[in-house]
């Protein structure tokens, strides 16, 4: 099989649970792809070498900028063009875009010496920045992948334009994101909607309360504004007006940690929600399968930025957990609304409680759908199935 490279911003990531499973299923099937990590990381991961970008490297510019404005003047001014021609959105995009561009033209002779057939970025960010920029140095085709943080927050990528028509095909997770695409102008052929994989399937039998002193709830995602939480504390205030017994876990750490657990202490939810602050891949599947129901809010903030299919919701479900999630954007395409889980507005506040003062007062009533949830994980998140498209993606 032809050489293929994958750029990261940052490799490996603790947050970005499906890039490593993906890979893990990937070698499984022969296929090793060369790892580049543009952004800090680590040498060596699980046997695999990661190649690191030295940022001290960018030292090196001094040549290369010359070299490349003379050698290449045509594909060197095409990037240069464009960003002049528009303004960026924030100063994490800037950074991003030089760093990958800087990364690029440091970088690019190298990846001419090794013969890569492709290069994959991993994002639509920085790595995809880097991927297009070589592609155009050295004549390497590339692909990338765009999720709703790439094509959504600020409207997109500073590059995104440039990036998405040059690219032999576009991979993506989640069909919002899809539709996002072909907004941007992708062609479908070239827009490939594959889901993230769960390689690891809970055992779960029992569908009644697995407390029966009280509702267990629990939500897994960062502390910043797209995951909705505030809208989570007034659900859980509401619920307690309800005399339900419960108690409410909140997985996860971020930025808005402060901000939240004043807010839960003004509620007077302090003896009810727990913020455990961010936890190992281990731990958190302990509290999927000693909890009840499963709780995502997400919204659309006020960058644009949102979820596309969050991880955690097809794990909530395949743990056999009664799933309610947000109807923004994408989170509710990993289930059918009524059937395995719940698709509800996050600002309806009494509909998210209904459910489940509902759910306390009769479980058993909603046994087949979280039965029917495990079944649609299974079958959309299989990886042998959803890594198989991605690996003939790369053969090809």
């Amino acid at each position: 099989m032809s050489k293929v490279a994958f750029l990261y911003a940052t490799f490996p990531q603790s947050t970005e649970t499906f890039v490593r499973r993906e890979l893990r299923a990937l070698r499984d099937l022969d296929f090793t792809p060369e790892l580049f990590s543009i952004w800090k990381g680590e040498r060596l991961w699980e046997g695999n070498r990661v190649r690191l970008f030295r940022i001290i490297s960018l030292w090196e510019l001094l040549f290369w900028i010359p070299y490349w404005a003379f050698s290449k003047p045509a594909q060197f001014c095409e990037v240069l063009n464009h960003l002049w021609s528009r303004p960026c959105h924030s100063l994490q995009n800037w950074c991003e875009t030089f760093l990958g561009l800087g990364f690029a033209l440091v970088e690019a002779k190298n990846f001419g010496r090794r013969g890569y057939r492709l290069i994959h970025a991993v994002w639509a960010t920085m790595p995809a920045t880097a991927a297009f920029a070589i592609s155009r140095l050295q004549g390497v085709e590339f692909s990338m992948g765009a999720h709703a943080y790439d094509v959504f927050r600020h409207g997109g990528d500073w590059l995104l334009s440039k990036k998405l028509p040059a690219a032999k095909f576009v991979r993506t997770s989640s069909q919002s994101t899809a539709l996002r695409l072909k907004e941007l102008g992708v062609e479908e052929s070239r827009i490939k909607l594959i889901r993230r994989s769960l390689i690891q399937w809970p055992e779960c039998e029992n569908f009644e309360l697995r407390d029966c002193q009280r509702l267990k709830i629990l939500s897994v995602g960062r502390l910043v504004e797209k995951k909705g939480y505030f809208h989570l504390l007034k659900i859980a205030h509401l619920l307690r007006s309800q005399s339900v017994p419960f108690s409410m876990t909140v997985i996860g750490g971020g930025p808005l940690e402060k901000q939240l657990i004043m807010e839960r202490n003004r509620l007077g939810l302090a003896s009810l929600v727990l913020f455990s602050g961010a936890l190992d891949q281990t731990a958190v599947r302990h509290y999927y399968s000693t909890h009840d129901a499963f709780l995502f809010t997400g919204i659309v903030d006020s960058r644009g930025d949102r979820d596309g299919i969050p991880n955690v919701v097809p794990e909530a479900l395949a743990s056999g957990m009664l799933v309610l999630a947000s109807n923004r954007a994408g989170a509710s395409e990993a289930f059918v609304d009524r059937v395995s889980g719940f698709s509800l507005d996050p600002e309806e506040h009494f509909l998210w409680v209904e459910k489940l003062v509902d759910f306390w007062d009769d479980p058993s009533r909603y046994a087949p759908m979280r039965q029917q949830a495990r079944v649609h994980a299974m079958e959309g998140f299989d990886s042998r199935e959803n890594v198989r498209k991605l690996f003939d993606l790369f053969r090809s």
